[in-house]
């Protein structure tokens, strides 16, 4: 299934492009495109420098940081791609609302330090020893 999502997904991009250049012509269609991936490089570039500057005040969750700084990475990424269903996946992923769904949904899955306990009779013996050369 993801090979064909690979093989299907620049044809849909393909598809769109001439869709879109049928109705607004060649000339802004590229300029378009052009003018996405220069937002992309810039959000791409500034995305760490934001996240750092938010980290060194640490007024929220390091986390949720780091999430959002990804997110603005990942959309800065997606931007510079070109392709229009792929600055549609960017803009998607720049709206508040749906950033926090999906951060919900991917914090539920990624299992903490804190929530791994080891179970009784496991193998784990949790001690402390010293070396001693004679």
């Amino acid at each position: 299934m993801p090979l064909l999502l690979v093989l299907l997904f620049p044809l849909a991009e393909i598809a769109t492009f001439i869709i879109v250049g049928g109705a607004i012509g060649l000339l802004r269609t590229l300029i378009l495109v052009i003018l996405s991936s220069a937002i992309g490089a810039i959000m791409l570039r500034d995305a760490g420098a934001v996240t750092v500057m938010k980290l060194q005040r640490q007024r929220e969750n390091p986390a949720t940081i780091l999430a959002e700084g990804g997110t603005r990475m990942l959309a800065g990424l997606l931007l510079l791609i070109p392709g229009f269903l792929t600055d549609l996946a960017a803009a998607l992923l720049l709206v508040p609302g749906i950033r926090h769904s999906i951060f919900k949904r991917l914090s539920a899955q990624v299992p903490t330090a804190h929530s791994e306990k080891p179970t009784r009779g496991s193998d784990v013996i949790d001690g402390d020893f010293r070396r001693l050369d004679r």
